[in-house]
């Protein structure tokens, strides 16, 4: 085990990237307070960093582009009193690293990830990872979560570990669905080890990895353990709880003694009124701390999205003597980058019609958000206002797959991916939203409000006059119902009038991977969508397949259409590193032939998943520029070279 050291602040340095064509968008709103976030996964380390005698937090981001370890300084003073504060922007300290945990050794705390320690966090953040003498993989089997953390798990003041690993041997990942929906395979599988320490502090000694038993028999959870012992019932024995890959929190109370633990089967964690305690989203980081001060032991939990919440203990027990928690509150920040979700896919519109060009978006949590341009049109940096969740029908929009909507099973419950456009789709003049999901099919949100204010009726299926059976997805079990379109997951339904005929049409993949035109026609004075063409072609006059993969890795292909070098043909611009350019070359016998040109920046790639590109004009100059939304959440600008 590190020793123990008293802890200095380092030299601190505002959140950076490399230099790039591609600049971050800023808020530009002084005063304006929004989600405290990272990008995609955080993982919540609190403490007092600086040494003032406040709770910080330093929230670990193992994305890309945001990588990094990043500390939110805490400026509201003690959390006894005020355990909201609006914390300050993020500061980047160092790089960032898979599943960074903290525990508190004589209340002083200490990083570890898997079979690592940094015992000089607090000068050089991740950055110099001293390698502990033990394999990073505890567990029999290959582990996709590895959480490590210190305590003296048997009360003889001595440090043990404690690893949390998912085993996902039997769940295998993707399209494992019968004709029914019922996922025919295995689920995940989250266990908790104990290395016992039998040497000293100064030189530990850790016993092989032996599996904590509750009830008889090992401790699991729904994959992603992210164990947390603590008294949290204040009985004088540590308890546990457990996150999990999805949204909630299981509590195993110790029933033996401080020193003889032993471990009653877990139950589920709930909230004053009797529900489930969850968090939004899923792959969730827990880390236990009193908070505030109170003498419970409250949860600091990271979101998926790069979030993080505090989950209030309230001192109280249910009937089963489980603790009581209220619902999770979300932590403020000073506002510095713009942000939606994780796995952002914007839209460039002027939502509300003011003559300046907002961000819609949609989100891997499966929202849609709008993000109003507060400055006029001109403002190539503009003031924006706090994300707002669109609604429709009355009620929030979210897609979310449930138990049986994501080709990749039913551990992606909570995501949505909601990609978009906007049209005006039925022609009444005002514009509509067209979305795909997760689960393929596509919808669209008809406007029943005015231009300036815009009002969303309950999502409709896309129709398309097919001519004989619809074309099927070749895995999964969705079959589409009646006319409805149903193709690739997670790729963007694109309304343009491609044709030039007054009508709106659809560009997008099709069943099998091919970027497909809908044309829009009237039939008996009624708008109708034809059945796609594959007229979207190479130099070589090959049709352009963007998607070629199968089951999960199909799909997952965002894109915009617009003329980007102004010779008055529309191009492709399309999710790559940044986003690559398929410039329009021809167009002759019902087909538009593209050639690819490359990344639009040379330099950058900001694709840990995928990108999403869009295309605005804030400059208001008549020139398309660029905005891309990444896997962060964050947004991407770059001035096209045409631009002045």
């Amino acid at each position: 085990m590190p020793p123990q050291r008293l802890l200095t602040l380092p030299l601190l340095v505002t959140a950076s990237l490399p230099a790039l064509a591609l600049e971050p968008i800023h808020y530009n709103n002084p005063g304006l307070v929004v989600d405290l976030s990272v990008g995609l996964w955080a993982d919540p380390l609190p403490m007092d960093f600086d040494s003032d005698g406040n709770l910080d937090l330093l929230v670990d981001c193992p994305d890309k582009p945001y990588n990094g370890l990043y500390f939110f300084r805490n400026p509201g003073g003690d959390t006894a009193v005020n355990p909201f504060p609006v914390f300050e922007a993020a500061r980047r300290i160092s790089g960032g690293a898979q599943f960074a945990q903290v525990s508190y050794l004589n209340s002083k705390p200490q990083i570890l990830t898997p079979a690592t320690s940094f015992p000089y966090f607090h000068e050089t953040g991740l950055d110099k990872p001293i390698k502990l003498p033990l394999p990073v993989n505890v567990h029999t089997h290959n582990v996709r979560g590895n959480f490590w953390k210190y305590v003296d798990y048997d009360g003889d003041g001595k440090v043990d570990l404690i690893v949390g690993v998912d085993d996902w041997g039997d769940y295998g990942w993707d399209n494992g669905y019968d004709a029914t929906g019922r996922w025919t395979r295995g689920g995940l599988h989250g266990y908790v080890y104990f290395l016992h320490n039998a040497g000293t502090n100064e030189q530990p000694t850790y016993e092989s990895a032996v599996k904590i038993q509750a009830g008889g028999k090992p401790i699991e959870t729904f994959g992603w353990p992210t164990p947390n012992f603590a008294d949290f019932t204040n009985s004088g024995k540590l308890d546990l709880i457990c996150g999990e890959f999805l949204d909630g929190f299981t509590y195993f109370e110790n029933i033996g003694t401080r020193t003889a633990p032993k471990y009653a089967p877990g139950r589920r964690i709930k909230t004053p009124d009797g529900q489930p305690l969850k968090m939004d989203l899923e792959m969730i980081m827990p880390t236990a701390i009193d908070w505030n001060k109170d003498g419970h032991v409250d949860l600091v939990v990271g979101d998926e999205d790069g979030r993080v919440a505090f989950i209030e203990n309230t001192g109280k027990l249910d009937a089963d003597h489980t603790p009581i928690f209220l619902q999770p509150r979300y932590f403020q920040q000073q506002a510095d980058l713009v942000k939606f979700g994780a796995l952002s896919s914007p839209y460039g519109f002027d939502w509300n019609g003011d003559g300046s060009i907002d961000i819609l978006c949609g989100d891997s949590a499966g929202y849609i958000g709008f993000i109003e341009n507060l400055s006029k049109p001109g403002e190539v940096h503009p003031k924006w206002a706090a994300p707002k969740y669109l609604e429709a029908d009355g009620q929030r929009i979210r897609i979310m797959a449930g138990p049986n909507g994501s080709i990749q099973g039913p551990a992606e419950a909570k995501w949505g991916y909601t990609t978009l456009s906007v049209a005006d789709w039925d022609g009444d003049g005002l514009p509509d939203l067209i979305v795909n999901s997760i689960w393929g099919k596509v919808v669209w949100y008809r406007n029943i409000g005015t231009r300036t204010a815009p009002k969303l009726a309950a999502a409709q299926p896309i129709e398309v006059e097919w001519e004989g059976a619809e074309p099927q997805l070749a895995w999964g079990w969705q079959k589409p119902q009646g006319k409805e379109l149903l193709t690739q997951w997670r790729t963007t339904p694109y309304a343009i009038d491609w044709n030039h005929d007054g009508l709106v049409d659809l560009v997008m993949l099709d069943q099998e991977g091919y970027l497909a035109f809908f044309e829009r026609a009237r039939r008996d004075g009624k708008l109708v969508l034809l059945p796609p063409k594959r007229v979207f072609c190479d130099e070589k006059g090959e049709p352009l397949q963007f998607s070629k993969g199968t089951a999960g890795k199909s799909g997952r292909r965002k894109f915009c259409l617009v003329d980007w070098d102004g010779d008055g043909a529309i191009d492709i611009l399309i999710n790559s590193g940044n986003a690559e350019w398929w410039r329009q070359v021809g167009a002759h016998d019902g087909k538009w032939f593209f050639k690819n040109m490359g990344n639009l920046d040379a330099n950058a790639n900001l694709a840990g998943h995928d990108t999403s590109p869009t295309a605005v004009d804030w400059n208001n100059d008549g020139i398309p520029d660029l905005l891309l939304g990444a896997e962060d959440g964050h947004f991407y600008y770059l001035k096209n070279p045409r631009s002045k």
